[in-house]
């Protein structure tokens, strides 16, 4: 038996950048044209790739590259069964179709997909070795794939005019990925997949998760800003978008740099996808949640009852930080003022306000737990 797919990706998120790029491959698709998916891992290749199939109207054919993997695995072997994969759940339905045995032939993926007119999806198809994808080149350009010698059957099966094929691909840096040999890069159309976009990114996070806009937009902002500061670039800033927000949206965790639990949350989840040193990766993140509390973008205030108690940029090390006089001064005179007051009063941002009353805090001039006069 071999898995045949009718299948269309669940709650697929268009977004003008997303639109752009699909129909782009399908374009080259419709024209009778392979298509190549490159990028990080995370950006959304396998999706877009079931996604640009399920529009060709034509059973799927899905195939996973393996570093084991041998040329009957592709095309098929003299006895016994291929081996099988377990399909995500994009898949919606799968249909079970029987190989036809010829002399104990049994047909490979690549094979029927061939001879049927389906549509293959190989993904991340660098990671087979290049000589085993070698079968691919005639079946790309001469629209014939070649057989092993037998005696018993046809040495080719001529390729079906609807046979179409989407392959996807992570950089040749990653681990067991092997290099693409030019002759093959040379028959397919590569589309370099970029990093989404934040809009692209906050529209499949409410959708994949069901969490609030503005939850949406605080998170991957943050994950965005992490990983520019920590030059995370090998991969996609997504899925921890995706990991976040279902954490806090399943366990009502509010989305603020305020709530402890979700600063824990972030730093289990950021801290150890950045190659940073663990103290100066910890660092940049506590200052991106005391600058998403100054720009506004977390909530909108912080318990009367306790002062901040975010760190801040080494206020403890120097005499004065900027408005700490002011700050001081202000709660002398309003000593159970709210940081929204203080900020008001003096025309100061919330970072400003953190790191003034953080210093004072560490001083010893003003309690963590209630606003006094020094």
């Amino acid at each position: 038996m071999t898995t045949v797919l009718k299948a269309s990706p669940r709650q697929f998120v268009t977004t003008p950048a997303i639109e752009r790029v699909a129909q782009r491959a399908l374009r080259y698709l419709q024209s009778g044209f392979s298509v190549h998916l490159r990028g990080p891992a995370g950006t959304g290749k396998t999706t877009m790739a079931l996604h640009l199939a399920d529009l060709l109207a034509r059973p799927i054919m899905l195939l996973f590259g393996d570093d084991e993997f041998k040329t009957s695995d592709l095309i098929g072997n003299q006895s016994g069964y291929t081996r099988k994969k377990v399909v995500d759940n994009f898949i919606h339905s799968v249909v079970k179709v029987e190989d036809e045995l010829r002399q104990h032939w049994v047909d490979a993926r690549l094979t029927l997909a061939c001879r049927e007119g389906f549509t293959l999806v190989y993904d991340e198809f660098n990671r087979s070795r290049p000589e085993v994808n070698n079968v691919l080149l005639s079946a790309l350009e001469e629209k014939l794939l070649v057989l092993p010698p037998s005696h018993s059957r046809t040495e080719y099966v001529r390729v079906s005019p609807h046979f179409r094929a989407i392959f996807t691909s992570n950089p040749e840096e990653y681990c067991g990925v092997h290099a693409t040999q030019d002759a093959l890069l040379d028959r397919l159309v590569t589309i370099n997949m970029p990093e989404p976009d934040e809009l692209t990114q906050q529209e499949i996070t409410i959708q994949k998760t069901a969490i609030d806009r503005e939850s949406a937009q605080i998170i991957v902002n943050l994950v965005h800003s992490f990983r520019q500061k920590t030059g995370a670039d090998k991969s996609s800033g997504l899925r921890s978008c995706l990991i976040l927000a279902k954490i806090c949206h399943e366990h009502g965790i509010v989305v603020t740099p305020e709530n402890p639990d979700f600063r824990d949350i972030c730093s289990d989840i950021l801290l150890s996808r950045s190659t940073l040193p663990l103290s100066q990766a910890t660092s940049l993140l506590w200052e991106l949640f005391n600058q998403t509390i100054a720009t506004g973008t977390g909530s909108q205030a912080i318990p009367p009852d306790s002062l901040p108690l975010l760190p801040a940029k080494a206020t403890s090390h120097s005499p004065s930080v900027p408005y700490e006089q002011e700050v001081y001064g202000y709660l002398k005179r309003s000593p159970y003022a709210r940081p929204a007051e203080i900020e008001a009063a003096l025309h100061i941002s919330r970072y400003e306000t953190v790191n003034a009353l953080r210093s004072l805090i560490d001083k010893k001039i003003l309690t963590a737990e209630v606003p006094t006069k020094g």
